[in-house]
């Protein structure tokens, strides 16, 4: 799939966990009446959404727990989104089954029920744009200390809770930022004044990537409808 972008909840798939394909799709239910004399009446009785199946290798330092994220989004059963490319759905993990070869490498397979396909209701050009929002969100979340899981394209109060995770954040990183700067200006020695130092550029890139994040869930809210405060 080369550079397409996938995420599922918190989890922004990258180099080798990017599957080479996606498997979609599902059946229309319909009654068929077989006629007297030959012939049939079909009657269309709506969607049955299938499963969304892929799978990946997780490699890198943080192999490991990204694919305990996904474990852990199979034990707790809740609705997450899946977007890659114009696809976007909110699906339950109803599978997640991953081989632990080593410490930075993962293979893993994933088995998603749809709960819902978001795309049935949004335009197929907003889908990118949510895509690319909530993947860019995802890869700041681990320097923001935010995780994603639980968040779902379905419904406004996935959103909501995450904002104010996000805005709690901000709060304690700006305000460690400060003390930080204050406690700088005191520092009585140079060692001292290099921990202090150490502290308040992590505050601060915490602090820039919460404000970030924040950006980037509120237009892809936007973008699916919803009106956040």
């Amino acid at each position: 799939m080369g550079k397409v972008s996938l995420t599922l909840g918190g989890v922004a798939f990258r180099g080798m966990e990017v599957p080479e394909a996606i498997s979609f799709g599902g059946r229309q239910r319909v009654a068929v009446q077989e006629l007297l004399g030959g012939g049939r009446a079909v009657q269309a009785l709506g969607v049955d959404e299938g499963v969304i199946t892929f799978s990946g290798i997780f490699s890198g330092a943080d192999a490991a727990a990204r694919a305990q994220l996904l474990d852990a989004a199979r034990a707790a059963g809740v609705a997450l989104p899946l977007v890659w490319d114009s696809f976007c759905y909110l699906v339950i993990v109803e599978t997640f089954a991953a081989e632990y070869r080593k410490q930075n490498l993962i293979p893993f397979e994933i088995v998603c029920v749809v709960v819902n396909d978001v795309m049935a209701a949004v335009v197929a050009p907003l889908a990118s744009l949510v895509a690319s929002d909530l993947a860019a969100a995802g890869g700041l979340s681990a320097q923001a200390g935010i995780s994603l899981l639980g968040l779902g394209t379905g419904s406004a109060a996935g959103y909501v809770a995450l904002q104010g995770q996000v805005d709690a954040v901000m709060t304690g990183s700006g305000a460690a930022v400060s003390n930080a700067a204050g406690a700088l200006d005191a520092a009585g020695d140079a060692g001292t004044g290099a921990g202090i130092l150490n502290g308040l550029n992590a505050g601060a890139a915490q602090l820039a990537a919460a404000a970030n994040m924040r950006g980037y869930v509120n237009r892809a809210a936007a973008n699916l409808g919803m009106a956040l405060a």
